[in-house]
């Protein structure tokens, strides 16, 4: 590497040589009101004599692969911003001049500026101009610098940047101009294929520009190092397609494809976090790149790409699967791994057919919308879809996605028809964020032609209001309308939707149905029921919730699976958590050491299926399912048994009915209630006698 302190414009002013911004940098994107307002005002004081020199950073290039002796040409590695401004400024004020009337203004001329900053002036084609950009930017360039025509529609970035200097260069001194800008100082660093490593320089420069995106870097990371010809065939064939897919305000949206990406491909149980989303991407593409050739990586990525765009962009050119996709999008989750890894099963692997995907994506949408009615808490999704997609396989996947929310990361439960039907039937739905869900996919369900989402708005059929009317208060009781008010009000029996909410205000509920476009005139779906009824009140508000709860179990069914796949799958997880522990991940006393020892020997010889997994307080052994934990005490043991107390045969009477503990210290498998009896062992003859419960909690685990 070679650093040199330098004036902007020496930089620049060489004579045949050319600066060349690489297909994979990302295109001049410095904002005119932002960006440019701030250098102009740069140029201005240096201008002015405020500074003896205003510092823009480093400015960092390579020799490029077509580099000659006598043409240099360098790859801009870092910088591209600045230059290509400074260039922008300099046609502005080249064209001024020349409008002013005439080729020069003071110690310059437009000549000058021509031939020493914009073009090389003996050359023709493109070795003519200085700076070469990347795609519609440098057809745009070229167009301010040849004068030939002014860019229409090519890069609105730089048609932005000229037009921002031409109109702040009138009434200002040219020469003022020129003297700024030979006032502004940059380090130029010249860096070695040989010795440098251009991606690194690239990562940790960029001070004085915008703020590289993880686009911008792993973009750079992937094609930066090859020859500018294949850099161009990769860019266009694959890279400009995947940008495309993510560009106006989804930028976000291609770091969370990144992030899926690789944590798809990594078979990842927790996802990457953001803030270690390129560095997690390098590390990647290295390790791919050494088992897999640049095309075919490429080609994968871009693939998975169009995956991803079309569940979290959309439109899908399959209505099915878009509908699917809009319903999931809105509830706001973030399942678009598992998606991505399901479309790779139907289109690529060819292991899913379309109506077990579909299927699939139903199941997801159940998932979800279940436990937003459900109360259940949201915060772990990423945990949850990164775990489902690790365990989704090449041979069955629908079933593998299946048993894997069964097994689910803990707290983040499918939940049951009965749990889903209770929270609908009972719990205030009006405030959150899945009623209007709810709502419109009651009425919409199955029918072709959709209400207008846009024109309806939740309806209290019993006014929500403090002040009901007198005949609002005869229909509820007058003993009891404040309590059937507070407690119905807001559940799901009493909502509807309507477009006519501001004239149905607190009317009587006779009045709601008989006025023009009353519930008695309503073609919605969802007030068929409430036309039909002679009055409104908790028994009549009761069956509507009842009813519509099982029209919506319908619509999002309850998770089925094969309980045997279940077991066997929850017993793998088991196989595989054990492998990665040992008794050194056991805190226990020393007094008691040798018991364990013993007693672990003891466990073993009851099967060659027992499988021993170590916390760091207790040691837990599972067949198909658990059947015992043990936690070391400072002098004895604490066996907690997965068998009911009443049926235990214990003749020694060391058992212990564990039925009414709520808690015991350091036990992992109490609180899912699987613990029901306690035997405590203090030396080997206890042991003795334990093993008989031990091996009856063992045959029933099977």
């Amino acid at each position: 590497m070679k650093a040199s302190n330098l004036r902007f414009t020496e930089f620049v002013r060489v004579n045949d040589q050319q600066f060349k911004v690489p297909v994979f940098q990302r295109t001049y994107d410095w904002k005119a009101d932002d960006h440019c307002a701030k250098f102009w005002r740069d140029v201005l004081r240096a201008g002015r004599g405020e500074v003896r020199q205003h510092f823009l950073g480093a400015l960092v290039k390579i020799p490029a692969p077509d580099d000659e002796e006598d043409f240099r040409r360098w790859l801009i590695v870092d910088g591209q911003q600045r230059l290509t401004t400074l260039l922008l400024l300099l046609v502005a004020l080249r064209d001024h001049v020349r409008q002013a009337g005439g080729d020069s203004a003071g110690k310059f001329s437009a000549k000058q500026i021509d031939h020493n900053y914009l073009t090389n002036f003996d050359l023709r084609g493109q070795d003519r101009y200085r700076l070469f950009l990347r795609g519609v930017d440098h057809d745009a360039l070229r167009q301010l610098i040849d004068g030939s025509e002014r860019p229409q529609g090519l890069s609105d970035g730089i048609e932005n940047a000229y037009r921002f200097f031409s109109q702040r260069i009138p009434g200002t001194d040219p020469d003022l101009v020129m003297r700024g800008l030979h006032k502004l100082s940059i380090v130029d660093v010249e860096l070695d294929w040989a010795v440098d490593d251009p991606q690194a320089t690239f990562e940790s420069l960029n001070a004085t520009g915008l703020e590289l995106t993880k686009s911008d870097l792993i973009r750079n990371c992937i094609l930066m190092g090859l020859r500018d010809e294949e850099q161009t065939a990769m860019y266009d064939q694959y890279w400009r397609e995947i940008e495309d897919r993510f560009r106006g305000g989804n930028r976000r949206v291609f770091d969370n494809f990144a992030r899926d990406y690789i944590d798809m491909k990594g078979l990842r149980e927790k996802q990457t976090r953001t803030d270690d989303i390129y560095p997690a991407f390098r590390e990647f593409w290295q390790e791919q790149r050494q088992h897999v050739d640049l095309e075919p990586a490429l080609s994968d990525m871009k693939r998975h790409a169009r995956y991803y765009a079309s569940v979290r962009i959309g439109p899908d050119s399959a209505e099915d699967r878009e509908h699917r996709y809009r319903r999931i999008r809105a509830l706001r989750a973030a399942p678009a791994i598992t998606m991505m890894r399901l479309l790779e099963c139907r289109e690529q692997e060819g292991t899913l057919d379309e109506h077990e995907l579909l299927n699939a994506l139903d199941l997801i949408e159940s998932y979800l919308v279940r436990r937003l009615v459900c109360g259940l808490s949201t915060r772990a999704y990423d945990k949850v879809f990164a775990y489902l997609t690790s365990r989704i396989g090449r041979s069955e996947p629908l079933v593998d996605l299946k048993v894997a929310l069964r097994l689910r990361p803990e707290g983040c439960a499918f939940p049951s028809n009965e749990e889903f039907r209770r929270a609908l039937q009972e719990d205030d739905m009006y405030g959150r964020p899945v009623c209007t869900i709810l709502l419109h996919r009651l009425e919409n369900h199955d029918r072709k032609e959709h209400a207008n989402a846009s024109k309806l708005t939740i309806e209290h059929v019993l006014p929500r209001g403090k002040n009901l009317s007198e005949d609002w208060k005869d229909m509820l009781g007058r003993e009891d309308w404040e309590r059937v008010r507070d407690t119905y009000v807001d559940r799901l029996g009493n909502l509807t939707l309507t477009a006519y909410n501001a004239e149905y205000s607190n009317r009587p509920f006779q009045e709601k149905k008989a006025m023009k476009d009353g519930f008695a005139q309503s073609p919605l779906r969802l007030n068929e029921f409430i036309r039909e009824q002679a009055e409104w009140t908790a028994e009549v508000m009761e069956r509507r919730a009842k009813q519509l709860s099982d029209l919506a179990t319908s619509i999002w069914p309850d998770l089925e699976v094969d309980q045997s796949r279940v077991e066997a799958a929850e017993l793998r997880e088991k196989q595989k958590r054990a492998a990665h522990r040992s008794v050194k991940d056991l805190i226990v006393a020393e007094p008691v050491r040798p018991l364990v020892g013993r007693f672990r020997q003891r466990v073993q010889t009851l099967g060659s299926d027992v499988v021993e997994i170590f916390q760091p307080r207790t040691i837990s052994y599972h067949r198909l399912r658990y059947f015992l934990e043990i936690v070391p005490k400072t002098r004895s043991l604490s066996l907690l048994l997965a068998l009911p107390y009443d049926q235990a045969e214990d003749q020694s009477g060391r058992k212990k009915d564990l039925r009414d503990w709520k808690f015991v210290p350091h036990a992992k498998y109490k609180e899912d209630s699987q613990t029901y009896l306690e035997v405590p062992v203090d030396d080997d003859a206890a042991l003795d006698d334990a093993l008989h419960l031990i091996r009856q909690a063992y045959d029933a685990a099977g």
